[in-house]
């Protein structure tokens, strides 16, 4: 938990840089409650979007930089999935195009 606010710190850039990229469907953080959000899920129109945020935003490259360093998770996981169907109500991830 003392790394918590360092890494909230470090996050925001990225935060408010992620909400108007290009190809960005929806974004939502996830973490170990009541403690807060230490990861983000995102979903993409696809590769070549999640590649030019990824791994060309100097903000994000930064924090992952940081990451083995802060030592900011125990363990670390980076996937790519094909979004099959989404049911229910998209704007509760923050889904941001029209279905």
């Amino acid at each position: 938990t003392s790394r918590l606010p360092v890494f909230w710190r470090a996050n925001r850039p990225v935060a408010r840089l992620l909400k108007g990229q290009e190809g960005l469907l929806a974004a939502f953080g996830f973490g170990e409650a009541p403690l807060g959000f230490q990861g983000t899920i995102s979903i993409w129109r696809g590769a070549a979007d999640v590649t030019r945020f990824a791994y060309r935003q100097p903000e994000h490259a930064a924090v992952v930089a940081r990451t083995p360093h802060e030592r900011w998770y125990a363990e670390e996981l980076f996937a790519r999935f094909h979004v099959l169907d989404i049911e229910g109500d998209r704007g509760v991830i923050g889904w941001t195009e029209a279905q």
